[in-house]
């Protein structure tokens, strides 16, 4: 089995804020208890990518040398480039809740500068968005890893996903936090429980046509986007836009990327 795992920063095992101490090797060690898991599981190839800032959190000569990793960007698919249909399932490892999440540790969305983002009314973080590119592929997220708020958002969005939860936020920028070595061995028993339910597990499809809604933090962002001839200005802070599934995967990473730079 071939299998697609990426991870982000914010929902890291002990980690409660932006530019802690030991931070790339808490993300390494987190990678690494989710393809041993993938591997006890029956995985045959794991792909490692790279979901947060510059995307060159890894430390190389730390990750376990059975997996391969794609790393830095720009890159298409932006947080889950390199994924495509060959692969039989993703894992989503420290990943965090949408901006204005209660008790959601690091919460955001993107860069921070997007309050709301909707696809056909259905509000999505960086989860869900990652999720629904890996089901428009037919690739099912069957593990997510992080912080409470992110795992409960993960089970409402998706179902009956495999949660890891290694801390509870008390405040965005504090929580309760597992001890390491023990989040770690969750993470590894997660990801191998989570191989058994491949083809149980359903990717994540939304229908077309999609609709897409954004909501910026800053009126500024919709300023510079709205004379973009696909781009609908709702009122200060909101667009829509159509996404078309016929789009290449490229394009929507450029139009993510262009959000990102406004």
């Amino acid at each position: 089995m071939k299998i697609f795992i990426t991870a982000d920063y914010e929902g890291v095992s002990g980690l409660v804020q932006w530019n802690s101490v030991g931070e790339r090797e808490a993300i390494t060690a987190d990678i690494n208890s989710a393809i041993a898991g993938a591997f006890d599981g029956g995985a045959k190839e794991v792909l490692v990518g790279e979901a947060h800032a510059n995307m060159r959190n890894i430390i190389p000569e730390m990750l376990d040398p059975r997996a391969t990793f794609l790393s830095g960007q720009p890159k298409s698919l932006n947080h889950i480039g390199g994924l495509d249909s060959t692969f039989d399932a993703v894992m989503l490892v420290a990943y965090h809740s949408k901006s204005g999440t209660w008790k959601g540790i690091m919460a955001h969305t993107y860069t921070g500068s997007v309050f709301s983002l909707k696809f056909n009314g259905i509000e999505v973080g960086e989860l869900g968005t990652d999720s629904a590119i890996a089901g428009h592929f037919g690739v099912p997220v069957i593990l997510v890893t992080g912080d409470k708020a992110g795992c409960d958002e993960a089970l409402s969005l998706l179902g009956d996903v495999e949660t890891i939860a290694v801390k509870e936020g008390v405040s965005r920028s504090a929580g309760k936090c597992l001890h390491p070595q023990e989040a770690r061995k969750l993470i590894r028993d997660g990801a191998k429980r989570a191989m058994g339910r491949i083809g149980t597990i359903k990717p994540f499809v939304i229908d077309p046509p999609i609709k897409a809604e954004v909501v910026f933090v800053d009126p500024t962002y919709a300023d510079n986007l709205e004379h973009l001839p696909f781009i609908e200005r709702v009122d200060g802070r909101t667009i829509t836009f159509p996404l078309q599934i016929s789009l290449t995967p490229l394009r929507f990473s450029i139009w993510r990327n262009s959000m990102a730079e406004a």
